[in-house]
């Protein structure tokens, strides 16, 4: 504000105004008071007020947009639960053991009848590579649904199993079957009965090129790869070059990291424990709300690509007790063997027959009636070091 000096006389006195200005006074024009009754107030207040509306409405219909879209989730959640309750359904289950005066590998060995603890289902994972059909990868597993626990075993594709031809390992159980016209999904399940002292309620088997589109579906899964990998095998169309540490992967990365078995200074046992780590951290972000959306993604991969003789009601069953699981209730572990045998330069993987027996009623068994040495056909080292079997023949005995 600019002033200038009053020069004329005021007779003594100054007015408060300039009084307050010290003696001066505004050369400024005095602003023109705003005709309220004019028509440009008029039209800029009916301005004002539609534009308020406007504001207004707009953030009614954010608000009823998020309502609608608050319903809507609701209304899938609800159909989602209803279409569990209504359709998932636990699958069927054996009532009996391997028979003590007979274990063999045939699935029609006879069996006796015991009860069955309330709540609890086995089964057999087994991923197969597509070039030679070897079950390099097999899970022996039971769900305490009562408990909310799953625990996992890995049978290494290396365990010395009791049949008559060479070499006598557990991967051998499908492609031998198939090579021979016969079923490949029935002679590994009767190789997995001979180990366990009875048959698996449920199976699902699969080519491990099933990670990639599993992984996919799931956005990628974060993992820690503990060291370079890389392989090529144009035989089996298998690149394998994933750096080392803490990464995002993507589907066919994590299949390259779970088939990769090569630079372990521990051997097939360090390779067996880092699937472990791989698939405990797909099953924990399978169990995250971001991957619940997926579920009919994956339940549909499931049916696609799986052997199995679970139904689509069993298969929501299984997925509607896993989501009831905490991480830390899910466990991957290893049979209890000696993992640096071998017999005739030819590794193999020993199991220790007493832990094995404890591990199997501890946390594998689901009857009342606990597994004994007589109910399995396992080859082990007698005290003598020694190797014989539960049966007391080695089918093949030369043939290693």
């Amino acid at each position: 504000m600019k002033y200038r000096r009053i020069d004329g006389d005021v007779g003594g006195f100054v007015d408060d105004e300039n009084w307050d200005t010290g003696g001066f006074v505004s050369e400024e024009p005095e602003e023109e008071e705003e005709d309220l009754f004019s028509e440009e107030a008029a039209a800029q207040r009916h301005e004002e007020v539609l534009e308020s509306r406007k504001v207004s409405r707009g953030k009614q219909q954010k608000r009823r947009l998020r309502l609608i879209i608050l319903m809507a989730l609701f209304a899938i959640l609800c159909e989602g639960l209803f279409l569990y309750r209504r359709w998932a359904r636990p699958p069927q289950v054996n009532t009996y053991i391997t028979d003590t005066a007979t274990v063999t590998v045939d699935t029609d060995a006879p069996t006796i009848p015991t009860g069955r603890k309330d709540g609890c289902y086995t089964f057999l994972i087994a991923g197969k590579d597509k070039a030679a059909g070897l079950t390099d990868t097999v899970l022996v597993g039971m769900m305490d649904t009562k408990a909310h626990t799953l625990k996992f075993y890995s049978i290494p594709r290396d365990t010395a199993v009791n049949i008559s031809w060479s070499p006598k390992k557990i991967n051998q159980y499908y492609p031998a079957a198939v090579n021979n016209g016969r079923d490949g999904v029935e002679a590994l399940i009767g190789g997995v009965q001979s180990l366990l002292g009875y048959r698996v309620d449920s199976y699902a088997i699969f080519d491990v090129d099933v990670f990639v589109e599993l992984v996919d579906i799931m956005g990628g899964v974060y993992f820690d790869v503990p060291m370079d990998m890389d392989y090529d095998d144009p035989g089996q169309d298998l690149y394998i070059h994933v750096q080392q540490g803490y990464q995002k992967l993507n589907g066919y990365d994590t299949m390259c990291v779970f088939r990769f078995r090569s630079a372990y200074p521990d051997g097939d046992i360090g390779r067996v424990n880092v699937q472990h780590d791989l698939l405990k951290s797909i099953a924990a972000q399978c169990l995250s709300l971001g991957n619940i959306p997926n579920i009919g993604k994956l339940v549909d991969l499931f049916e696609r690509e799986v052997i199995t003789n679970l139904t689509t009601g069993n298969v929501m069953f299984y997925v509607q007790e896993f989501l009831k699981m905490q991480d830390e209730d899910i466990v991957f572990t290893t049979i209890p063997a000696d993992y640096g045998g071998e017999v005739n330069g030819m590794s193999y993987v020993i199991i220790y027959l007493d832990a094995w027996l404890t591990e199997i009623n501890d946390y594998l068994n689901p009857y009342t009636t606990d597994i004994t040495a007589e109910n399995v056909d396992v080859i082990y080292r007698s005290s003598s070091g020694n190797l014989t079997s539960t049966t007391g023949i080695i089918r093949g005995s030369d043939r290693w």
